[in-house]
């Protein structure tokens, strides 16, 4: 209860800092990204057990964020399950954070203010998702749904936890989950050009906050 309150406060107070177990890979640390060991007296601990802090992962920007994904093992298909608050880190780039408080922040937008994904497993390799939005009146959307699947990454080969939207809509958008620390997740997303895959945006994720409820859709 405690976390998932922090969660949605952290939701509400830091837009201006957001944008837009299966795997040989060796698990990065905190001290990998910000060349420190964990601090002792961090305010916001994700998790009882790991290493990870709110303040720690907003510091983190799209480049460290690409480059640590890229170090971690896939999400397991059976660990991630209901809502996760979702943020992405921009730290010191007004550029990334202002584009992103525009698109995936603003109550107004056909979308709505971002709060996160949510997961559901149905077998042992595969599940579903979507996306939950909060609009200006305070409801609650979950729409942009996905299928999720356990496999090698776009782009580097390697493990992921794959999820398609591709399954539920016109796109060819692919998101895709590596594991940071317990109950919390780095993703980034690619769609098809003429080349192959675009450059990847990225976010992540903490939870679960909550019980999977269902999309709308």
């Amino acid at each position: 209860m405690r976390l998932h309150r922090f969660l949605v406060l952290a939701a509400l107070a830091l837009p201006a800092l957001a944008f837009i177990a299966c795997s040989p890979q060796a698990e990065a640390t905190d001290a990998d990204v910000v060349g420190e060991a964990p601090s002792d007296d961090a305010s916001f601990p994700l998790s009882a057990k790991g290493a990870w802090t709110m303040e720690r992962l907003l510091a983190l920007d799209h480049e460290s964020t690409v480059a640590l994904w890229e170090r971690l093992p896939a999400a397991g298909m059976a660990e991630l399950n209901g809502h996760y608050q979702g943020v992405i880190p921009n730290a010191g780039d007004h550029e990334r954070q202002t584009r992103t408080s525009g698109f995936m922040y603003d109550e107004d937008s056909p979308r709505g203010y971002w709060l996160g994904k949510a997961y559901r497993p149905l077998t042992e390799t595969e599940g579903e998702g979507y996306n939950r939005w909060r609009l200006p009146d305070g409801e609650i959307v979950r729409n942009g749904r996905f299928a999720t699947r356990m496999g090698p990454s776009l782009i580097d080969g390697q493990p992921s936890y794959i999820m398609d939207y591709s399954a539920f809509n016109d796109t060819t958008l692919v998101d895709e989950i590596r594991k940071l620390d317990e109950g919390v997740y780095l993703g980034v997303g690619t769609t098809a050009t003429e080349d192959g895959r675009s450059a990847p945006g990225h976010f992540a994720l903490v939870g679960p906050t909550d019980e999977w409820v269902g999309a709308e859709e």
